[in-house]
């Protein structure tokens, strides 16, 4: 949370065609085209700093979810129905992004595993999607965001379903 009293979460994203912006400027620099390259370097630039979040602004009950370059954000305020509770997910990750079954798993079977926190409210949407990543992280975060909005955690990873605040 943040000094202005909203929740806030954002996390570094990599985008693949920043390195494909910048072999395209390669390639106009090769061919003498310096303006093209100057585009194709200064947009590959901008998006190295690529950030995406989520704000939760409980006092006007709305949220955002975001795209960040530098200090631009690409989003728009949504209505926020009234939040249930927060659940922290367990999710196979795919090769494809059509496909639910998931890759080929690794031995230790914990590779092909990511966690999910999720926003469940009353309203036509269910849930909101917060953030991903792995499991530590994801508990201190729904924590952290039950302990925000004053709701509490369902921990939904494991077999054992269970309230974990």
């Amino acid at each position: 949370m943040d000094p202005s009293g909203i929740y806030r979460y954002e996390k570094f994203y990599f985008r693949m065609f920043t390195p494909m912006l910048v072999l395209i400027a390669i390639i106009f620099l090769i061919y003498a085209q310096y303006l093209g390259a100057t585009i194709s370097l200064v947009l590959g630039v901008l998006l190295i700093f690529s950030y995406q979040g989520t704000l939760i602004d409980t006092s006007r009950q709305r949220y955002m979810k975001y795209d960040r370059f530098l200090s631009l954000k690409v989003g728009s305020w949504q209505r926020l129905s009234t939040p249930s509770y927060v659940t922290i997910v367990r999710i196979n990750l795919s090769s494809r992004r059509t496909a639910p079954s998931p890759i080929v798993v690794p031995q230790d079977k914990q590779g092909a595993r990511a966690y999910k926190v999720n926003l469940v409210v009353e309203g036509d949407e269910r849930f909101i999607s917060i953030c991903r990543g792995n499991r530590e992280n994801m508990t201190e975060e729904a924590l952290k965001l039950g302990a925000y909005l004053g709701i509490r955690v369902l921990d939904f990873s494991t077999r054992e379903k269970k309230w974990i605040s």
